[in-house]
């Protein structure tokens, strides 16, 4: 199959970026194994059975095992692929799937997703991840009188008592644990507009070194919209205090691993060359990533990404491609221009 790349559709233009053009002309070697790595929502899963087929052929053609690396759990991927199948779409499994923002890595073996056990057996390894040593280390930094609400301040909440039966231990604090996706190597906590993430993650790292954890962290910004459609018991702690103004909510992970995490132990397993890896993504949570880079892998940013990853994207000299597409035509934009021939 031969796909135009002369028409608009697919139309890029190289003036237009930021960066240094890459020096590269890796991923044509055969021989050698490469991997595709592959955001999904917003990025993969927007192409057409056109351009899947595409990349694809081109990935086999290259020698590239595909991996998709999400914030999806294995249900929810599973949902997703059942959602692009009725549009006429399919999205085969993967050689490797990531889930969970890097916690989860499953195999494709004959076809079928099994997780690999290995990889959490390494993970928990180096992390020594443990949510109680967690939510107890974080329940003591929120006792601090800088992270507390005064009882004055909480008297402005309508329903503070619902409040405090929602969120019982953290109910008066700057900081919430709360469920949104539960995971057995990661926990997620509100954080009110008024803190400052770098210094309270500073203050968590130096609490969990005591006890030999290390840990991966994520934030994340969820808009009023976002946040208005949660349960009910979220609601409650994600209360007016604790809101930005526009009333979107910052949140934290605190995870065992990120997506390079499961990226790195592909790598390492079947002894690939960093850079023998190209990946594409358009989030926050992409930024891992995108900083493998430095490794020298390659890394496409989507022209909608997020302003985080596109401002960290511009820091780095080489191996980026800021693509003026978005979706699959990056993903194709990218291909392209990294996997071009000497």
């Amino acid at each position: 199959m031969k796909i135009n790349f002369k028409n608009n559709f697919y139309h890029y233009q190289y003036n237009n970026y930021n960066l240094n053009q890459p020096n590269f002309y890796g991923l044509n070697n055969t021989k050698d194994k490469a991997l595709f790595v592959f955001d999904l929502d917003g990025t993969l899963a927007t192409a057409n059975q056109k351009q899947m087929n595409y990349i694809f052929k081109t990935a086999r053609e290259h020698n590239c095992d595909i991996v998709y690396a999400t914030g999806r759990t294995l249900k929810e991927f599973s949902e997703l692929q059942e959602k692009i199948r009725n549009k006429s779409v399919i999205l085969p499994n993967p050689d490797y799937l990531i889930t969970n923002n890097g916690n989860f890595l499953y195999n494709n073996v004959d076809g079928i997703l099994i997780e690999n056990t290995k990889y959490q057996k390494e993970l928990q390894h180096k992390s020594k991840f443990n949510r109680d040593i967690i939510t107890n280390t974080i329940k003591k930094l929120s006792q601090k009188s800088k992270y507390q609400y005064s009882k004055e301040e909480l008297s402005t909440l309508s329903n503070l008592e619902k409040v405090k039966l929602s969120d019982p231990e953290f109910y008066s604090s700057k900081i919430t644990y709360y469920e949104w996706n539960p995971s057995k190597n990661m926990a997620e906590y509100f954080l009110a507009h008024d803190i400052e993430p770098k210094k309270f993650k500073r203050e968590l790292i130096e609490q969990l070194a005591k006890n030999g954890i290390k840990v991966k962290f994520r934030e994340n910004h969820y808009s009023k919209p976002i946040m208005d459609a949660c349960k009910e018991s979220i609601l409650l702690q994600a209360n007016s205090l604790r809101r930005d103004k526009d009333g979107s909510m910052a949140a934290l992970f605190v995870s065992a691993g990120d997506k390079s995490s499961g990226i790195k132990f592909i790598k390492k397993q079947n002894n690939i060359k960093y850079s023998d890896i190209l990946m594409a993504g358009n989030n926050d949570n992409d930024i891992p990533m995108a900083k493998i880079t430095l490794k020298g892998s390659k890394f496409i940013c989507l022209h909608d990404a997020s302003n985080n990853l596109i401002n960290y994207c511009r820091q780095l000299k080489e191996n980026i491609l800021l693509s003026t597409q978005n979706g699959a035509d990056a993903i194709i934009n990218g291909i392209e221009f990294f996997c071009k021939k000497r």
